[in-house]
């Protein structure tokens, strides 16, 4: 029964990565008022502080789609946000956490009532790991937001086994294309 639960996450996010070839499309507006972007483009990740086999090789990742040539151009119209899903430590951890691999991202502490808030927005699961009280079972997956004058919607889910950067770059140049487009429109 233990290898039960133990197995849900991994066995879900496999079966979402062969099964969607590692992104699924969204068009769905969300309430996360945690995230406070002015930027146009949000991509966000839930774990936890000190999350050693799963949040640390993500977050690394992420840092080094960040730091990419690919990125040089766009870097300023990105936020990238580390949402901790542990409520039981120091408000400023999550934070501190984030920036340990990027000075730009962004670490949000929730409390308890926020967390219960997550997986209708974005379908995030989480709970104790029964093995290990000091670990966490939880969905890791990246999110693509897009952020219209702090109106967020929900555009793309992203498996991180493999995390396919290409795909999550060509996404963001798209979104940041279409974004320019609309606006030389609007400006005719």
């Amino acid at each position: 029964m233990l290898a039960f639960f133990l197995l849900v996450p991994i066995v879900g996010s496999l079966l979402f990565s062969s099964r969607t070839k590692g992104v699924i499309s969204v068009d769905k507006e969300i309430q996360a008022n945690y995230i406070q972007s002015d930027k146009y483009v949000v991509l966000v990740f839930f774990g936890y502080v000190g999350c050693e086999k799963v949040c640390m090789p993500i977050l690394q990742n992420l840092a080094n789609l960040y730091g990419s040539k690919e990125f040089d151009n766009i870097r300023d119209k990105i936020d990238i946000y580390f949402i901790n899903l542990t409520p039981e430590l120091e408000i400023t951890a999550p934070k501190l956490f984030a920036k340990y691999f990027n000075k730009d991202f962004k670490g949000v502490y929730l409390n308890q009532k926020e967390l219960f808030k997550i997986d209708r927005n974005f379908g995030v699961f989480f709970s104790k790991s029964l093995e290990d009280k000091e670990e966490l079972n939880h969905t890791d997956n990246i999110f693509l937001l897009e952020n219209i004058a702090g109106h967020l919607k929900l555009k793309k889910i992203y498996a991180t086994h493999p995390l396919n950067k290409t795909k999550i770059t060509e996404d963001i140049m798209q979104m940041l294309s279409s974004k320019n487009t609309k606006a030389e429109v609007s400006h005719e």
